[in-house]
This record gives C-alpha cells, structure tokens and sequence, in this order.
C-alpha cells in the first residue's frame, strides 16, 4: 500500500512539474485593422455598396409612385366620394406596407450578401492568425478591437507578424494636420 502511495505521489509531482513548467504566451491584435488591410474587404464593400444602392433604386422607385398617387389623390380628393377615398386610402395604406418590406427585406439582403463575401476574408485573417500563433508559441491571441483588453505591452502585438504572413501592406500614415500659429494676447 505505502510502495501505491509513493508512486501516485510521484506521478502527482511529475504531472505538477510539467504543467508548472509550461509558460502561457499571450498575444493580441486589432481585428477591425487587419480586416481593413484586406485586398478582399475592398472588393467585399464596393460589391456591397452597389447591391445596396441597387436595392435603393427599387425601392426610391416604390416611394416615387407612392408620392404620384398621394399627390393624384389629394389632388382629386374633392370631387371623389367617400367611398372612392376609401378605396385610394386603402391602395396608399398597401404600398407603404409594402414599401416597409421593402426597406426591410432589403436590410436582410444586404446583411446575407456582407456575411456571404466576408465570410471567405474572416477565414483567411483566422487562419493567418493561428498560424501566427503557432509558429510563435502563443497560448491565447485576444482581440483588442473587442474593447475588453485592458493593458497590452505593444511587444505583444501580432498584427504585424499576421500582416506579415499573409502579405499585406501597411497603412499610409494620415497627413497631419496644420496647426495655427500660437497668438499671443495683446
């Protein structure tokens, strides 16, 4: 019984030895920059903003006939009876209605198209990242775009090796404003 106990106490101080020997790496990024730098995510936007604005097209197209018949109708309104107002009310009522699903449906369009062309960039910047990852021996990459990293040393910061991996530029610095001279009071 005491040669069992010696050895899962042996066991127990080897597994404890391994485990306290092993450092954790931590890194971080800003995913919203990488995502940025992308070639892709231009590509992505440009396609995006045209299937948007095609849909904007349709449905200014709704919102002009809608304006026609309100302007017929306002127009018209006193020599119609009751029951022909009624009726035009009830037309404009369903093609606000139908304007609204519009607007919406199209929403939901857009969103499906973003998820569909980002979906491939998301991949290729993860993978980018885990490679990274492994290659440096980093036990966790956080995201600092996600706002919950509190204090980063900038040496942990692996968008330059991610940007480095997957061949990508880096950003043309913005100009700096001019400052105005100093006046001094007279």
């Amino acid at each position: 019984m005491k040669k069992i106990s010696a050895i899962i106490i042996v066991v127990i101080a080897t597994v404890a030895s391994v485990y306290a020997q092993k450092t954790t790496k931590l890194g971080y990024l800003n995913s919203s920059e990488l995502i940025s730098l992308m070639p892709e995510t231009a590509k992505a936007d440009s396609a995006i903003d045209k299937y948007a604005a095609e849909l904007d097209a349709l449905g200014q197209q709704m919102y002009l006939e809608y304006q026609k018949k309100a302007t017929d109708a306002q127009a018209k309104a006193k020599t119609l009876s009751e029951e022909q107002l009624e009726i035009i009310g009830k037309e404009l009522a369903d093609l606000e209605k139908r304007i609204t699903d519009f607007q919406q449906s199209a929403d939901q369009k857009i969103g499906t198209k973003k998820e569909k062309l980002y979906a491939p960039i998301l991949q290729k910047a993860n993978d980018g990242i885990k490679a990274v990852a492994k290659a440096n021996a980093y036990t966790y990459i956080f995201d600092s775009a996600a706002g919950t990293l509190l204090f980063a040393d900038e040496s942990d910061d692996i968008l330059p090796l991610v940007k480095a991996h997957l061949k990508l530029p880096d950003p043309k610095p913005a100009p700096k404003p001019a400052t105005a001279p100093a006046t001094t009071p007279k």
